[in-house]
């Protein structure tokens, strides 16, 4: 540790002498050279020949040779600091030991709990139940540990696509996706430590205070505002007395450091939106309500992603002899006693070629998500009658599992602007590379994160807002890599750049915050290794379309502040040959685009509904266990009855904490 300290002090120490842009270049080479695994020799090579290509028109035949030693030791203290800089950012100990070796050789004893799923929920459960040493968890995990562009959480899109997630597309849908490619919707999740939270934009809201009334008025009394605020202080205070000795799992909250570009953009959207008479928000610690914020809380510290996986899971594990993580283990089946009615344990199939069987003398806890969770209990017997029939699935519970699927969804908004308007610096410009791995500052430390919550039906004064707006990213002309996030087809991305001109483009996301759509999760076949079907019906009901109409004519409002016109900002007609056939503006012109650009925030909540005992869409009751069949729970964001109004990974830790309340009170006497 001494030895990496001094290495990187000199290293910096050094960075700093240099001014000049081609040794930051070289430094660039090097650092991307070390991070992609090349060798040193390599990486020190391409520095030396774009350094000697910059300063001398004539190619040398040779570098220098003459050296009295003291630049060679530069030279290595600059590879060992870049070095450890890569090291701290992949430090395998941040993450818990995989117990897969000992689970092949030694067998798997029995735990008390069995968990599905290291994502938020899964974290938080597994933490807090061993906190307790007497009751022995085993946690599994179908993915690995998160690379390290997780870590850059500005480079979380680039795990799209990748072995790091499940990539998943939805049905055909004739009301949205329209624009994306293959035309449907993309159903990304993370499929590693921290699941969809290891790559996420890590904001951490925890909704309106309605949100929660709702749950009540639908049957769910037992969770109320003021229930979700104590355990949100709750598990602050954790943070703040960490006992080192006796690492307690907790919620890491800061800020976004903003970059000057972006502290003009806020300027010009804080001053657009009060002409409009919206309030600037100081702290979302009371939830979200209607206004625009800059003060956005989020699980990151000094440019670095704090998933819960990390600051739950990870600083805890490695003390904690009762807790076992398996990773790389894909849960196939929920094991059932012979009549069916309580949970045994797990099947599961490690590192795609071991079938292994876990036993839970207590509880299996299901927390794959809003996606995989519903597909789990329907592959082990629990779900519609008629849709497992068909899949000749034997039935263990007669449930209406992966139902109400619903999401906030995202309809971007694009705007040119007519002035010239201070750009950010590209994140794959040399000098951020350099100012993110040497200090953690700069474009790939930084978020634009400028949102406003609205109620836009004028008709009301509450403060409980209806859609979502994020002022996101200024991008320069040209840039297509700006819209691969949103998955576009090609030749759409075409016709944005040629609207574009030469001019830097403004994009604004309106996500509804109370959907009416709903959509169902269903198996594709009999195999646990298939992908799901999943129907997610996004702007089905009319009722959203109307609203995400309403957040159209809003951004047109915003283009009628001085604020606004002072850089000449108007919407971009993106083209589309369908929507170009109707007037431009009308109403039915944006209701085609809808159809085209509508697509999903990647928030999926409600499959695994919770309800009361009388509630004949519930999957699971207050208490969130799975209804006619004992000993099994579900734990993550499909048991929400209704989605919450702003990002979901803060509530769904919220619902976990919640949760270990509950399973720790049920089997306090046999756990004590």
């Amino acid at each position: 540790m001494l030895t990496s300290y001094l290495a990187c002090t000199k290293f910096r120490y050094f960075i700093w002498g240099v001014t000049s842009s081609t040794a930051t270049v070289a430094l660039t080479l090097v650092v991307i050279a070390v991070i992609s695994g090349t060798t040193l020799a390599s990486g020190i090579n391409d520095a030396g020949k774009f350094l000697t290509a910059a300063n001398d028109t004539t190619p040398p035949t040779s570098c220098v040779t003459s050296s009295v030693g003291s630049a060679e030791a530069l030279v290595s203290n600059l590879f060992a600091a870049i070095n450890t800089a890569k090291c701290e950012l992949t430090n395998a100990s941040q993450w818990p030991a995989d117990f897969a070796d000992e689970a092949l050789s030694e067998g798997l004893q029995k735990y008390d709990f069995v968990i599905v799923g290291a994502g938020t929920a899964g974290s938080v459960v597994a933490s807090r139940l061993t906190e307790n040493p007497r009751i022995k968890v085993l946690l599994l995990e179908a993915g690995g540990d998160p690379p390290i562009e997780s870590e850059i959480f500005t480079m979380s899109s680039t795990l799209h696509h990748s072995a790091y997630t499940w990539t998943d597309f939805g049905e055909p849908n004739p009301n949205c996706c329209q624009g994306m490619q293959q035309r449907r919707c993309y159903w990304p999740r993370g499929k590693m430590l921290g699941g969809s939270s290891s790559m996420s934009g890590s904001i951490f809201l925890l909704g309106n205070k309605e949100d929660f009334d709702r749950w009540r008025l639908l049957g769910c009394n037992k969770w109320s505002w003021e229930e979700m605020k104590f355990l949100y202080e709750k598990a602050l205070k954790a943070s703040q007395h960490e006992v080192v000795d006796k690492p307690v799992g907790a919620i890491v909250l800061n800020h976004f450091d903003p970059l000057e570009q972006h502290k003009e953009l806020a300027q010009l959207v804080f001053n657009a939106s009060s002409e409009l008479g919206l309030r600037y928000i100081s702290n979302l610690a009371d939830g979200t309500s209607v206004g625009y914020t800059d003060a956005i809380p989020a699980n990151i510290e000094k440019g670095r992603r704090m998933s819960v996986a990390k600051t739950y899971l990870g600083q805890v594990s490695r003390s904690r002899p009762n807790l076992h993580v398996i990773k790389n283990a894909l849960v196939t089946k929920i094991l059932f006693s012979s009549d069916n009615s309580r949970a045994m344990g797990v099947e599961f199939i490690l590192r795609n070629r071991h079938r292994l069987k876990a036993a839970a003398t207590s509880e299996v806890l299901v927390a794959a998500g809003a996606i995989n969770s519903p597909k789990l209990l329907l592959q082990s017997g629990i779900g519609p009658s008629e849709h497992l029939k068909a899949l000749n699935i034997k039935q263990v519970a007669d449930l209406p599992v992966g139902n109400n699927l619903h999401d906030h969804g995202m309809l971007p908004l694009i705007l040119r602007f007519e002035s010239e308007f201070s750009v950010p610096p590209s994140m794959g410009e040399p000098q951020s590379v350099a100012d993110y791995f040497l200090r953690q500052i700069g474009p790939l430390a930084a978020s634009i994160s400028i949102m406003g919550f609205i109620n836009t039906n004028t008709s009301s004064s509450s403060q409980y807002p209806d859609l979502h707006l994020v002022s996101h990213t200024i991008v320069p002309t040209g840039n297509a890599d700006s819209f691969k996030f949103l998955q576009l087809r090609d030749e759409i991305v075409a016709g944005i750049s040629r609207a574009a001109g030469n001019q830097s483009l403004l994009q604004i996301y309106g996500s509804l915050l109370r959907p009416s759509s709903r959509g169902k999760v269903r198996l594709r076949s009999a195999d646990p290794q298939a992908p799901p079907l999943i129907y997610n019906n996004y702007a089905s009901e009319r009722a959203d379309q109307l609203t995400l109409l309403r957040n159209v004519r809003f951004v047109q409002r915003m283009c009628t502040t001085a604020a606004f016109r002072n850089y000449g900002l108007q919407l971009l007609h993106v083209p589309i040959e369908e929507c170009d056939q109707l007037p431009y503006d009308s109403d039915d012109y944006w209701i085609c685009y809808i159809k085209y650009l509508y697509i999903g925030a990647w928030h999926p909540v409600g499959t695994c509904r919770m309800g009361a005992d009388t509630d004949s869409h519930a999957v699971v009751d207050q208490r969130l266990r799975v209804r006619g069949v004992d000993r099994l729970r579900v734990v993550d964001a499909s048991i929400m009855p209704e989605i919450s109004s702003g990002n979901t990974n803060g509530p769904t830790t919220l619902i976990a904490e919640k949760a270990t309340i509950m399973i720790e009170d049920d089997w306090k006497t046999k756990l004590a």
